[in-house]
């Protein structure tokens, strides 16, 4: 079971409205969030724009299920624009994708497997609830939006493929994203255009267990 530490944040209109950063590290959850001056002991810098990216990713194979598992570092910081969405109702898709390739140098990597997880997060204004859903899966209820977004992009855990499947000589990478493809359309060329949108970890290498 993961443990959790959270700043208390005033009132949940102020939670929407404040940009967020989530970390997770060994099952911890931390959420930061950017304080009004009227809190803070010094003046708050610029907000900060949207960051994703994973750390110390490394693939284990679980005992009970004799399946690789991946587990690291993820941290997120979500725009004032990605906040402001969330708290209008846009859905958000999160991509986590895992693939194994063979590198080449004289030419594009060969890709030779790829296990993907498609995580949706909303924000229901009524309920005042988050709801994440993950593959297709029966939506959960989260009150906070730490815990939507941790539901989303955690690593930690994720089965990927059975020991086999990972033959010698290839290299394993994950990548984690926000989807604009799984924006509503009149979304999508604004999210291209705008780093506010733009949010991806990069492809991080994965060592073979």
């Amino acid at each position: 079971m993961m443990a959790f530490s959270m700043r208390a944040l005033r009132s949940w209109p102020s939670r929407l409205r404040l940009p967020v950063a989530l970390v997770v590290m060994h099952g911890l959850l931390v959420l930061h969030a950017v304080q009004p001056a009227a809190w803070a002991t010094e003046p708050p810098g610029p907000p900060p724009g949207a960051n994703l990216s994973v750390a110390d990713v490394r693939a284990q194979i679980d005992e009970e299920s004799s399946a690789i598992v991946l587990s690291g570092q993820v941290s997120v910081s979500l725009s004032p624009v990605l906040v402001q969405a969330i708290e209008r109702g846009v859905t958000l898709s999160f991509l986590s994708e895992f693939s194994l390739v063979r590198p080449r140098w004289w030419w594009w990597d060969d890709e030779q497997l790829r296990v993907t997880r498609q995580a949706s997060l909303t924000f229901h204004p009524v309920s005042r609830q988050f709801r994440v859903s993950v593959d297709g899966a029966k939506p959960q209820a989260f009150s906070d939006l730490t815990e939507a977004l941790k539901a989303c992009l955690a690593v930690r855990g994720w089965r990927v493929l059975q020991p086999h499947q990972w033959p010698e000589g290839l290299e394993g990478r994950l990548r984690l994203q926000l989807d604009p493809s799984a924006l509503p359309k009149a979304l999508q060329v604004t999210a291209i255009a705008s780093e506010d949108w733009v949010l991806s970890s990069g492809r991080v290498k994965v060592a073979r267990p």
